[in-house]
């Protein structure tokens, strides 16, 4: 077998992420939307849309295999290189929406807005989180783009796996699931920024183990991960019996409180066990039934994140055509097809060349 075979293989092998990272992104996109309401004959088919969040955590986890996976793979494992890298994946398209969701906000306001700075700058440092939904958050996602608050953690667990990797390479699982504990555990007494970053590390490091053992060629199941798997399940633990210290277990109140602080944490970790246990077992099944149920989203995977960013401002809140075309599907449907042609410039075009561009201006390979 020649390297070019070897290459489509490997590509093949990483399809199934591909996948699961598109449909990721579109399930996001169908929870703003129908999360409320989506009346079909008669019945209202919204309880199938009311798991954005998890949908979150789950790019987490593939996040932390893709990140260890390319890493891993390059030939420049230097902080320079990746900093560029991880740099100008996030921030290009993410100014780039930034710029065009301010100019639609004047465009619908009929007048220049007044920025709000402060927050623009907690946002570009990657501080923010939701206030609404977590307690001592510091900065709310510039101009109330909601799904942007993943994106400080995202941005922080890149910098922390370096930073692990160069200095503690061989015991980086070991510190992260112990620091993962007792964050999980302080995040008791007093959640802050902080403990709640080390705590959800734990979710995006199992997509960084199990990138290690497929690099190994050893076998991902769950012997293998019996380490992340019983660290997920006692900060699962810990952060349930944080719901009972907070005496917020009373079933008549559930409803409402599932999607805030604290059952909101519990239920990120209690997904994520549950999705690793899941997917272990679907593999011994052979992914049976993948294809026909989640392949076919591996056609948007290369623009997910242009979709995750902008979809808050060029559909779910979108008005832009509220003037012009009456019909609300048709005004949606054009508003969806919009997304995807701006996601595709923003990632395929824009970035592409620009991140092209940067990578030669700031780089060399023999720096």
């Amino acid at each position: 077998m020649n390297l070019k075979q070897n290459s489509n293989k490997e590509k093949t092998k990483l399809s199934k992420l591909e996948a699961v990272r598109g449909f990721a992104a579109l399930y996001v996109v169908f929870h703003h939307l129908f999360s409320s309401e989506l009346i079909i004959g008669g019945f209202n088919f919204s309880f199938l849309f009311h798991f954005g969040q998890e949908a979150v955590i789950l790019f987490f986890v593939l996040s932390g295999f893709v990140i260890s996976y390319s890493f891993e793979k390059s030939s420049v494992k230097s902080f320079k290189l990746f900093f560029f890298k991880r740099f100008f994946r996030i921030y290009i398209p993410l100014i780039l929406v930034y710029l065009t969701s301010y100019f639609l906000i004047c465009y619908s306001s009929n007048d220049l807005v007044a920025v709000d700075w402060k927050t623009l700058l907690g946002n570009l440092f990657m501080l923010q989180d939701a206030s609404e939904i977590k307690p001592n958050v510091l900065f709310d996602p510039f101009l109330d783009n909601g799904p942007l608050w993943s994106l400080s953690y995202e941005w922080w667990f890149y910098f922390i796996f370096l930073f692990l990797y160069k200095n503690f390479n061989k015991n980086c699982s070991l510190i992260v699931y112990g620091l993962g504990v007792l964050a999980a555990i302080s995040y008791l007494f007093y959640p802050n920024f902080i403990n709640r970053e080390l705590m959800y590390l734990v979710i995006w490091w199992i997509g960084v183990d199990m990138a290690k053992l497929y690099l190994n060629k050893s076998e991902i199941n769950f012997r293998t991960l019996h380490i992340p798997l019983i660290t997920l399940f006692l900060c699962t633990l810990i952060l349930f019996f944080n719901i009972v210290l907070q005496d917020k277990i009373s079933i008549q109140k559930l409803q409402g409180i599932v999607g805030v602080h604290p059952w909101l944490e519990f239920r990120h970790f209690a997904f994520a066990l549950l999705i690793i246990i899941g997917a272990l077992l679907w593999k011994k099944l052979k992914w049976f039934g993948f294809n026909i149920t989640f392949g076919w989203f591996e056609s948007i995977a290369s623009i997910s994140f242009g979709i995750y960013i902008s979809h808050f401002f060029l559909i779910i809140h979108a008005s832009y055509l509220d003037k012009i075309i009456e019909n609300n599907f048709i005004r949606y449907c054009i508003y969806f097809i919009v997304c995807l042609g701006f996601s595709y410039l923003i990632e395929r075009v824009i970035y592409t060349k620009l991140n092209k561009f940067f990578i030669n201006k700031f780089y060399k390979k023999n720096d």
